[in-house]
């Protein structure tokens, strides 16, 4: 297996099955496999099928989920896709940089590269879900951008890359001695994790009454910091320790 296998296309919410088989037909061009459908609207297909064209083994083995969290919840790398700007700053990559982070991230964890509805893209309550953002550079007067064409350009960027790594890995086994074994790399939280530990600290923070307890602001500035940090499975666990023992020291304290 290779990078791009721990690597998937997740679409929220499509509407037109055309733009299913189109992607389908851009993943097989570049060699990723994987998609993952939230709630279609049609699917299976013709037109899907007929847009495939010669893809078609990508539409069959496609997964189709009815929530967005089944379909990133083993993700350790989630990123979005976005065509406006937000009113809290998300981490903006260019596509590029962005399709580097996946590689190197598909080394050891699962990736999803998210992509919203052809309407309105993804709700800020979506965007909690991505780690960081990729915006596609287009001409001011016509931003709009087709779905499938939007796959291509990221998965043409993550192609770039990974034919790069490659180059590279050769060229270094050529003219070095072999690396020494090292340690397996700690695996990062998944998708699962970070929700959970969110609704721990969102739970907490009530309880607290900090910020109000339901401020939305506030707890979208706190998903944005620990999704930028990227933590460790380990560290996770030991943070959810850490608000474990708050909260039965706020019971004791209280009864």
């Amino acid at each position: 297996m290779t990078e791009l296998d721990y690597i998937r296309i997740v679409l929220l919410q499509p509407t037109h099955p055309g733009n299913i088989g189109a992607t389908a037909r851009a993943m097989a061009n570049m060699g990723v496999a994987r998609l993952v459908l939230v709630q279609p609207q049609e699917f299976p297909s013709l037109q899907a099928t007929a847009r495939a064209a010669g893809a078609e083994h990508i539409l069959q083995n496609a997964t189709v989920v009815a929530e967005l969290d089944q379909a990133i919840a083993d993700c350790a790398l989630v990123i979005g896709t976005s065509a406006r700007p937000r009113s809290i700053a998300w981490p903006l990559l260019q596509p590029a940089a962005a399709m580097q982070t996946a590689l190197e991230t598909a080394r050891q964890s699962e990736v999803a590269l998210l992509f919203g509805r052809e309407s309105r893209g993804l709700s800020n309550h979506e965007l909690e879900r991505c780690h960081c953002l990729v915006r596609i550079a287009v001409d001011a007067a016509f931003p709009s951008m087709n779905l499938a064409a939007a796959v291509m350009v990221l998965l043409y960027e993550l192609r770039k890359a990974a034919e790069n790594a490659a180059r590279d890995e050769a060229h270094t086994a050529q003219n070095q001695s072999p690396a020494p074994d090292t340690e397996p790399a700690e695996p990062r939280a998944v998708a699962a994790d970070m929700q959970h530990f969110y609704r721990h600290l969102q739970r907490l923070l009530t309880s607290l009454q900090f910020g109000n307890g339901s401020n939305t602001k506030l707890q979208r500035k706190l998903t944005r910091l620990f999704n930028r940090a990227q933590p460790y499975a380990q560290e996770i666990r030991m943070l959810r320790g850490l608000l474990t023992a708050i909260e039965e020291k706020i019971q004791r304290e209280s009864g």
